[in-house]
């Protein structure tokens, strides 16, 4: 039995170590303590829209995929056929007794060459012809052609413009209860890789989905689920046969595959990527468990949702299966990002996780709560 110095030591022990998990996980402490769960009753109707999402390349017609705007443009306009032209326009006429223009005759001589370049430009030419006549008769302007040079501003977005471009690279830092979840998303070349892991000491779980990206949506080649490293199971997405296989631990099956199937993490940005597009929200889940056939989603209203140092609008994309639900909160404000993921997946497991700080293109868009007087030092640590 333990004496009094030794339930001190062993007391002063256990309080070290809690606050040290304290001072390590204090962002999710906090973000866990003050975050509100929504209530069913606390959904409302739908007003705002998924964001209409493009690849970066097909954002643009398809003659200047990858091209980039220029900063300044040089605009030449001209009336006729260009012609050599001298250095100054000049209006001449037949020689006879020299006589001055008079200021009438000369304002007349400015409005007829404005009235040209007017017509052709649309736009007052820089300088104004500059004209000598010498005769007693009535001037007649003469002018062969007029070359105008233009000088516009940089090309700017059409205000009318809403679709935006998928972000290529996205960090999200999720609470699940008061532990961390990285999510990590990359998209280059038409290819993606998508990581979620949760780690705490020398336990860790770690989800991965790769595969393809494109005009299509997200392409799933595989998904795998590792505890601790090891792998336990994985799901193969072989699309030119149409099947994909599942392999939980030494056993192995073989499921239909179609067109729009995804993984239970994939699904979250298939619907992210096409979902202002797609007419119907049903497709097979996949884990590596198990397959989820023909799962409906519905967007199911929208809510308030307390992430970080906002208040965010997100709109829910449910899906349902039997007894197993897919809830999926999507922000319109940050390319339909997945702030908010509910799985419940029965003996396969259950996540609610939320969104504490977002990184969007290297941009930091969402910031831990303000009143986490250590979220900026953390922050610095983890990079």
């Amino acid at each position: 039995m333990l004496r009094w110095p030794g339930l001190l030591l062993v007391a002063a022990a256990l309080l070290s170590l809690l606050l040290h998990l304290g001072w390590i996980f204090n962002e999710q402490i906090y973000a866990w303590l003050t975050q509100q769960p929504y209530a069913e009753s606390e959904l409302k109707k739908v007003t705002q829209k998924l964001s209409d999402i493009a690849q970066a390349d097909d954002a643009r017609p398809a003659g200047l995929k990858g091209i980039k705007p220029v900063d300044h443009q040089l605009v030449y306009l001209h009336r006729g056929p260009v012609q050599q032209v001298p250095e100054k326009p000049v209006v001449r006429v037949a020689k006879k007794s020299p006589t001055k223009i008079t200021a009438s005759r000369a304002s007349a001589v400015e409005q007829v060459v404005s009235s040209v370049v007017a017509h052709a430009a649309s736009e007052v030419a820089k300088e104004v012809v500059e004209a000598t006549v010498a005769s007693s008769v009535k001037p007649v302007a003469l002018i062969a052609s007029a070359l105008v040079e233009e000088e516009l501003p940089p090309l700017k977005e059409s205000p009318l413009v809403t679709e935006q471009t998928y972000p290529a690279a996205v960090e999200i830092t999720y609470a699940y209860g008061i532990f961390p979840i990285r999510m990590s998303w990359q998209a280059v070349n038409g290819q993606y890789s998508l990581k979620l892991r949760g780690a705490l000491f020398s336990k860790s779980r770690t989800f991965v989905s790769d595969g393809e990206v494109g005009q299509k949506g997200v392409i799933p080649h595989r998904f795998a689920d590792y505890r601790d490293e090891k792998l336990i199971n994985e799901a193969v997405f072989n699309w030119e046969d149409k099947q994909v296989t599942i392999k939980d631990g030494g056993s192995s099956k073989v499921e239909e595959l179609k067109a729009g199937d995804q993984d239970i993490f994939s699904a979250a940005f298939q619907l992210a990527l096409q979902g202002s597009r797609m007419k119907d929200f049903t497709f097979t889940v996949a884990s590596g468990r198990k397959i989820y056939k023909d799962v409906p989603f519905e967007i199911s209203g929208q809510a308030s949702l307390r992430l970080g140092d906002k208040q965010i609008e997100a709109i829910l994309l449910r899906g349902r299966f039997e007894d197993r639900t897919f809830d999926f909160w999507l922000a319109p404000q940050w390319h339909n990002m997945p702030v908010r993921m509910t799985l419940s997946l029965g003996s396969e497991g259950s996540f609610d996780i939320w969104a504490n700080d977002i990184k969007i293109n290297g941009e930091m868009v969402l910031e831990p709560q303000s009143g986490n007087p250590n979220s900026n030092s953390n922050r610095m640590m983890r990079r």
